[in-house]
């Protein structure tokens, strides 16, 4: 039996799918309404409640007076991002 090598070829035009029918058949969705916002690294810190340099700092972060900063150290602790959560900032 003789085979043609032609007919045994792929063609470049047999070897990509088309686009616009990959697009249709496996559409891609969007997401990004569900995606959680990337951490900033600042808030993975802690606030260190005895240097009022820091206290100062944070506060004004966070648009709060140093008072309201404290409370919410006593009642979240020092971490950054507990007390963002807390403040919903």
């Amino acid at each position: 039996m003789i085979t043609d090598p032609e007919q045994n070829r792929i063609k470049p035009e047999d070897m990509a799918p088309d686009p616009d029918e990959f697009n249709y058949l496996h559409p891609i969705e969007d997401d990004s309404d569900t995606l959680a916002p990337l951490q900033d690294e600042k808030d993975l810190g802690e606030i260190n409640a005895d240097d009022p340099k820091d206290l100062i700092y944070w506060a004004d972060q966070f648009k709060i007076s140093v008072a309201e900063l404290k409370a919410a150290i006593i009642l979240n602790g020092t971490c950054v991002q507990e007390i963002r959560k807390y403040l919903s900032v």
